[in-house]
């Protein structure tokens, strides 16, 4: 009868089992954490770089669409009037074409604001977009005849130019859109002192 309790109790001892220790348990809720923190970290570096990439073609887009506008504005002016006269250095540019149409430009802050006026009658209105911290003005070439928009973006990444190398890198984020103001007639001129092919 005793060995039949002994055999039966050893059986039940190796057939159990076994259990998980505290140790474990805190090891695999560590692991947890940290996957689930590296999924986040992910998460949120793909939404971060998708922002990043929408606002990216949305300010191309938005600065495509200016250089267009500018240039075409520019090359169609009867004449060119600059804030206070400064055809150097200026945020405002008002162009002047014919048929009593004036398209004036603005620059506030990192917008530029473009106008049209006929008859004295606001007839339509854009707003184009620049990186933040983007410094830009107007200006005139009145030797070539031209003008334009400078843009400078050095000034948002607050680098200190201090050495000669730092001049260089902030050179190199200035960025301008030059066009011809409306007709050129030097260069009409010059077309009609040239004697014409004759045609066979």
């Amino acid at each position: 009868m005793m060995q039949r309790f002994i055999v039966s109790s050893m059986k039940t001892h190796h057939g159990s089992t076994p259990g998980i220790s505290l140790v474990e348990v805190v090891v695999a809720m560590g692991i947890a954490t940290v996957l689930m923190g590296i999924s986040m970290t992910i998460i949120n570096t793909v939404m971060r770089t998708e922002r990043e990439t929408s606002k990216a073609t949305w300010l191309g887009s938005s600065f495509y669409r200016f250089s267009r506008l500018i240039r075409s504005d520019i090359h169609a002016a009867d004449s060119l009037d600059f804030l206070d006269g400064d055809a150097r250095n200026s945020p405002e540019l008002t162009i002047k074409k014919a048929g009593n149409e004036v398209v004036k430009y603005h620059v506030k802050g990192s917008r530029i604001f473009r106008f049209v006026i006929r008859k004295d009658q606001q007839v339509h209105q854009d707003t184009f977009y620049l990186p933040e911290g983007s410094q830009a003005y107007f200006f005139q070439r009145k030797r070539s005849n031209q003008a334009g928009i400078s843009i400078d973006q050095a000034r948002q990444f607050n680098i200190p130019v201090q050495k000669e190398v730092n001049k260089n890198e902030a050179s190199t984020r200035e960025l301008s859109i030059i066009s011809i103001i409306g007709h050129d007639h030097r260069l009409a001129s010059i077309r009609k002192k040239q004697p014409e092919e004759e045609t066979k």
